[in-house]
């Protein structure tokens, strides 16, 4: 049972980015048909990756006094809960309160699968592990649209769909729970030391969740206000999380032969050319923009696995959760502050302004991890020369 642990756990992340993927597609649909502005969409989506913000420091703490088996089980059941209850509801304090326990329920499973994972994945097999999970992420959400097509989206169906799909994960994860190792957790988590030490590495998380969390909400309403109908504009998400999932393995098995650090440069600078041309690529031919869309997947996925895979080797088995939960942590701030600042840009600017603020974000974190290995490489240099 050992040996499959780490297949399963992979299995369960992908059932748990399945709902996920359906949720990014119907909440903001919904709410922009009761008349919600895209900055005020921008913001309730971003009530969930809030929920970590504020509660984070705090989920070692629920893992460590609630056991693993039980804190599995009151997440996935609530997160059931939730999405039932936002299925019903036309009130913007409903959604806003609905979406910060669901991000809570949903960002606790993730750090228990994530930590899980570590601690069971070693070796050289260890990349290809982490290269498989972080491709689950991705084709969950990825295969959600192709999901929705097979019904009405404008029903209460997608909504029972992501919710019955929680309960099939928990499920999944209740069968290999007698081979689940020892969680080492502190009372407190120490995510000021693991950002220390990680700074670099924690940074590209921030860009990669402005990323995954701003592309999947907005992407379908950005390609709808490009001119494209709703069913081709679903596809420009489906291939941005195909491309996580095919290139973004392999970017993750890479580094086993190639420098961690490096790798993360070539695909930040990968994905400041995909956004910059999305737009004209678009216009050009939907295939083009699928095909931009695939390569910019494949470099993003690439960063969060080349996270994990970093962050795996350089803390102790005590501080992986403290790491864990600063990595998730790092990825949901990108992630809310790039829902609000692309949702507000596109209602100021007009739909390039979804592009325009990734391009910005991503530049800034490319020159300061240039600068940051520069000063690396002129501090080894200087050690050698004494």
């Amino acid at each position: 049972m050992k040996q499959i642990t780490p297949f399963i756990l992979v299995l369960a992340a992908f059932g748990i980015q399945l709902s996920s993927g359906i949720n990014y597609i119907t909440f903001p649909l919904v709410l922009q048909s009761q008349g919600v502005t895209n900055a005020l969409i921008g913001f309730v989506m971003s009530c969930d990756i809030l929920a970590l913000i504020v509660f984070s420091s705090r989920i070692s703490t629920v893992v460590k006094k609630f056991g693993v088996i039980n804190t599995i089980i009151i997440c996935s059941i609530t997160r059931f809960a939730v999405v039932y209850f936002l299925s019903g509801n036309d009130m913007i304090i409903g959604w806003i309160g609905g979406m910060f326990l669901y991000g809570l329920t949903t960002s606790a499973l993730l750090v228990v699968l994530q930590t899980w994972l570590n601690m069971v994945s070693t070796g050289k097999l260890k990349g290809l592990i982490m290269g498989l999970y972080s491709s689950a992420l991705s084709l969950g959400v990825a295969l959600a649209p192709l999901l929705l097509r097979l019904t009405d989206m404008h029903s209460h169906m997608p909504f029972l769909m992501s919710g019955v799909i929680s309960l099939v994960v928990l499920l999944v994860m209740l069968t290999v729970l007698k081979s689940r190792p020892s969680f080492h957790t502190d009372k407190k988590a120490r995510i000021g030391f693991v950002f220390r030490h990680a700074r670099l590495i924690m940074l590209s998380a921030i860009v990669g969740g402005f990323c995954f969390f701003g592309l999947p909400s907005f992407l379908t309403i950005y390609g709808i206000k490009n001119g494209l109908k709703a069913e081709d504009a679903a596809l420009l998400l489906t291939m941005f999380m195909l491309g996580s999932v095919t290139l973004g393995m392999l970017v993750s098995t890479a580094s086993a032969f190639i420098n961690h650090y490096r790798l993360v440069f070539i695909c930040v600078c990968t994905s400041v050319f995909c956004a910059s041309f999305l737009s004209l690529a678009i216009y050009s031919h939907l295939l083009v923009a699928l095909g931009l869309l695939y390569l910019w997947g494949g470099c993003m996925g690439g960063i969060y696995a080349l996270g994990l895979n970093i962050i795996g080797e350089q803390f102790r088995q005590e501080d992986q959760m403290s790491a864990n939960m600063t990595y998730t942590l790092m990825d949901a701030i990108g992630g809310m502050v790039g829902l609000c600042i692309i949702g507000t840009s596109m209602d100021f600017i007009g739909a390039e302004g979804l592009s325009y603020t990734i391009v910005i974000a991503a530049m800034v974190y490319l020159v300061y991890l240039f600068t940051a290995l520069g000063s690396r490489l002129n501090t080894k240099e200087a050690d050698a020369t004494i």
